[in-house]
């Protein structure tokens, strides 16, 4: 059930069917209700998020909460703190009605150690969409700062 859904993401679509079927077996899907958080930013993380169904989106500020991102069915979401062990640096909100996949990172991380070539497949999916995001952050502060000139 879960292994579809582990599949059509980037971070484990390099996986073979075995080797989800070990993901799955250290995974938990858990239901989330409207405008639930799952996390807040400076919270101390613990997993990875996976949406099987429903919304959540990624806000950040102290004050005054600004959306970041809206993630949706298949998106993922806390990979990062996998990486670099800080803290979460967004809250993450349930929008609507959401089911999700959770795994634990102490667990992800035993699978990792015992499975060097699940750990190799993961760890050059997380690389390439990391990589892609911070292009993606460069070129927005490209184009913000080529606006910002166009503007003075």
């Amino acid at each position: 059930m879960t292994c579809k859904v582990l599949g059509n993401i980037y971070l484990f679509n390099q996986l073979t069917e075995s080797e989800l079927e070990q993901l799955e077996a250290i995974a938990e899907i858990r239901g989330f209700k409207v405008n639930e958080r799952i996390f807040a930013q400076g919270d101390i993380a613990d997993s990875l998020y996976v949406i099987r169904y429903g919304s959540v989106e990624i806000r950040q500020g102290a004050d005054t909460l600004i959306a970041l991102r809206t993630l949706g069915s298949g998106s993922h979401f806390g990979e990062m703190v996998f990486i670099d062990g800080e803290k979460r640096s967004a809250d993450a909100t349930v929008m609507e009605r959401s089911e999700i996949v959770v795994i634990r990172y102490a667990a992800l991380l035993d699978l990792l150690e015992q499975q060097p070539a699940i750990a190799v497949k993961f760890y050059r999916s997380i690389a390439r969409y990391l990589s892609g995001r911070l292009r993606q952050t460069a070129a927005d502060l490209n184009f913000a700062r080529e606006r910002s000139l166009h503007s003075v």
